[in-house]
């Protein structure tokens, strides 16, 4: 038992390392892990920020965060069963004495974990730079959330992953997720001014409810609830993920490729 976890565990760190080189030379990365977060926050803030007050500018740095995840979740780790694809080293991995969803889980958590800290620091520097007066009270609790941030983003991220792949329109699917989620989803724009009809949207997002507990955390105060329906979801995303992965696998084996299409 303790040889399998080890080894289970290594796997996981080869293919989060191997997943978070390839993107350090990748453009997009840069794009929306640094160059859209900063923009994101003068645009909100603005270069006068101080005048917003701590409350605002916490809930907008918050904001632009999750946001910037949400994209990187949808261009990077969304699309990393496609680019294999497109590589012809899906079958191999899916074929591999691993099991597949285990490599795909490598390279999400690889994938997040990198975009995640280049995200915290572009964004960190930029609130800084204009002196936005955020907020960081409950340290211990901030680092909680952002743990289940990154955990949440790449079971999202195994999903769509799959999701990208049954369908020969993956990029397509992926931008038409994305903005639409930038409105609905309860983190740039809050979800109470929202239609009432459209309110719902973000209660399915993991990402709205972390805005709520990181919101809360830095402020000072701990929204027990936000953190519970977060834990649920990102659950249910990566039980929906690990069963679309094996349907894909079985679905091919059972049409006798491995070429997943």
């Amino acid at each position: 038992m303790g040889d399998r976890l080890t080894a289970t565990l290594w796997l996981l760190w080869d293919c989060s390392r191997m997943q978070a080189r390839e993107l350090a030379g990748h453009p997009l990365a840069l794009i929306i892990g640094v160059v859209q977060p900063a923009v994101f926050l003068m645009i909100t803030m603005g270069f006068d920020s101080a005048e917003l007050g701590a409350d605002r500018a916490t809930q907008l740095a918050v904001a632009v965060i999750l946001t910037s995840l949400w994209a990187s979740t949808v261009w990077m780790a969304g699309g990393i069963l496609h680019r294999e694809q497109e590589l012809g080293t899906l079958a191999a991995n899916v074929a591999s004495v691993h099991p597949g969803f285990l490599v795909l889980l490598g390279k999400c958590l690889g994938a997040t974990v990198r975009t995640v800290l280049g995200i915290l620091v572009a964004a960190g520097v930029t609130v800084v730079l204009i002196g936005a007066p955020v907020q960081l009270k409950q340290p211990e609790l901030l680092l909680l959330g952002l743990v289940t941030v990154v955990a949440s983003g790449t079971a999202l991220g195994m999903l769509m992953s799959c999701l990208f792949l049954v369908t020969p329109y993956g990029m397509h699917l992926s931008s038409a997720l994305m903005y639409p989620i930038f409105l609905l989803g309860g983190m740039l724009i809050p979800a109470d001014v929202l239609p009432g009809p459209l309110q719902f949207v973000s209660k399915l997002i993991s990402l709205h409810w972390a805005q709520e507990f990181l919101t809360g955390a830095a402020l000072g105060h701990t929204d027990v609830n936000a953190y519970l329906i977060m834990v649920g979801l990102t659950v249910g995303y990566f039980v929906a993920a690990v069963w679309t992965f094996n349907r894909l696998v079985d679905h091919a084996r059972r049409g006798g490729t491995l070429e997943l299409v």
